[in-house]
């Protein structure tokens, strides 16, 4: 049976959501990895793109964003409510990923996630659910219309 290892909510609503990135690839510590911003957009009829160092989400311009980060020591069970998104390899250079949002080139980064594994190819999964009420145990109790975005990886 799998098991966390690490999680973390930031409880921070985020407008202009762009995706998930390497923390190092993306402020260009990292200057021979790719980022964020060298891929293009999910293409027509898809809500997600991934590189390395990155993972571009499609979701509604005008709708929060509330994202959270959870370390398995092997592959957890799905959410039964929620719906999967994305399921694939994830190659992160520093280990450290963050969620990014962009707003007319303005960027902004929130906080670290530490994996504690650089240059390393995780297995991944992106859920999603969309909340209009505050029933939602794992994210702030005073969220109304947004969207969740939790992020599952392991070795």
């Amino acid at each position: 049976m799998t098991k966390i290892i690490a999680e973390r909510s930031d409880g921070i609503e985020m407008r202009s959501f762009h995706g998930f990135a390497d923390v190092e690839a993306v402020k260009d510590l990292r200057p021979r990895q790719q980022s964020i911003w060298d891929l293009s957009g999910p293409g027509r009829g898809r809500r997600v793109a991934v590189g390395p160092n990155a993972i571009i989400v499609d979701v509604a311009p005008d709708v929060g964003v509330f994202v959270r980060y959870e370390c398995w020591d092997g592959p957890p069970d799905p959410y039964a409510e929620w719906e999967m998104v994305w399921n694939g390899p994830l190659f992160l250079a520093s280990g450290r990923v963050c969620a990014v949002q962009e707003n007319q080139g303005e960027k902004g980064y929130f906080p670290v996630f530490d994996l504690g594994r650089e240059m390393t190819q995780w297995s991944a999964r992106l859920l999603s659910k969309f909340v209009d009420n505050d029933r939602e145990p794992l994210f702030p109790r005073d969220i109304y219309e947004v969207t969740l975005l939790t992020l599952q990886l392991w070795p």
